[in-house]
């Protein structure tokens, strides 16, 4: 990678990983908990999420403009950010107003989160997509743990698209472990990218 690239693709890698910190966080504060008695501090990771999914998209965008090579795999995490910040801003604008509607809108409730976890689905869908290729790429021009690190990548990306276009097809709740997928392909597609960065050319 050109150095410019290189200082880009670093920050990638760390918003990358810093959104799997957040969503272990949060499940593992909030799980259970209800919308209203966990907004303070459900409001700040979401808050949180949405500027670094800002980043990822913004910074992936310039990738993609001065990278000649991967232009896939960079477009994957520009239109997996914007996805995200939609996710991330239903979540926001939209949970405490259609919990405090109360039983007799539950099914609005119902529709706004299945409407949220669409789109995180196929966000983790895409980011699976960018695991594999930056993984791919990794695993054809790394050495030993590189190569390691990029057929990992190559793998949970695989599963994170199939199972995460299946949750997309049939909906909330419906496929186990989707967004574990994801989470593991984000880990990993920011590993892959640091490791990446650090190539020598």
């Amino acid at each position: 990678m050109p150095q410019t690239t290189r200082t880009i693709a670093a920050s990638l890698a760390i918003m990358l990983i810093l959104t799997v910190a957040t969503q272990i966080l949060y499940v593992a504060t909030l799980s259970g908990v209800g919308v209203i008695e966990g907004w303070p501090l459900r409001s700040t990771i979401w808050t949180a999420e949405l500027l670094l999914f800002t980043g990822i998209a913004m910074v992936s965008l310039v990738g993609l403009v001065r990278s000649p090579n991967l232009q896939l795999g960079w477009a994957a995490l520009v239109v997996a950010g914007l996805i995200n910040m939609i996710q991330s801003g239903i979540g926001l604008s939209m949970f405490v107003p259609a919990t405090k509607a109360g039983a007799d809108f539950a099914p609005l409730m119902g529709t706004v989160l299945a409407g949220s976890f669409l789109f995180y689905n196929l966000a983790k869908a895409i980011i699976g997509l960018a695991a594999l290729i930056f993984g791919l790429s990794l695993f054809r021009e790394g050495q030993s743990v590189a190569r390691v690190v990029g057929l990992a990548s190559v793998v949970a990306g695989a599963v994170a698209i199939a199972l995460n276009l299946t949750a997309v097809n049939l909906g909330l709740g419906s496929v186990p472990f989707s967004g574990a997928s994801g989470a593991i392909a984000t880990f990993l597609a920011g590993w892959a990218i640091w490791l990446s960065s650090r190539q020598p050319e």
